[in-house]
């Protein structure tokens, strides 16, 4: 899977992220031990880049892009991309875009560099 990340997209991701040694393209439903939101109504509409230091399963996708960072992702999330996958910065915001749309506006960072607190979904979503 190939990611391309604008220059302003990258500068916003180190500056929000910057203990980070990998980064995760990661849904924002419920459905990982990234995410905080949640709820079936959010499923593949919610994205996040999250920071990690250590990668931990089952995020083991590399993802490769012009900038030459570490970024990984899952089966479960790579499921919802499509060809052109970008990151960009506009009006203050990361957001996700494939060659056919808009998949999230509004995309938020996580720093997860000192571990992962637990979400409190247990498996079980609603919205």
């Amino acid at each position: 899977m190939e990611l391309t990340i604008t220059d302003p997209a990258m500068d916003y991701i180190k500056k929000r992220l910057p203990n980070a040694k990998y980064y995760l393209l990661a849904t924002d439903d419920g459905s990982n031990q990234y995410s905080k939101g949640g709820g079936s109504c959010t499923v593949g509409d919610t994205f996040q880049v999250v920071g990690v230091n250590k990668l931990a399963a089952p995020y083991d996708i590399k993802m490769e892009n012009n900038q030459d960072v570490p970024f990984y992702t899952s089966k479960n999330d790579e499921s919802f991309f499509d060809k052109g996958m970008k990151i960009d910065f506009k009006n203050n915001w990361l957001q996700l875009k494939n060659d056919g749309e808009l998949m999230d506006g509004q995309m938020t960072t996580n720093d997860a560099t000192k571990g992962v607190e637990d979400n409190g979904m247990d498996g079980v979503i609603g919205c």
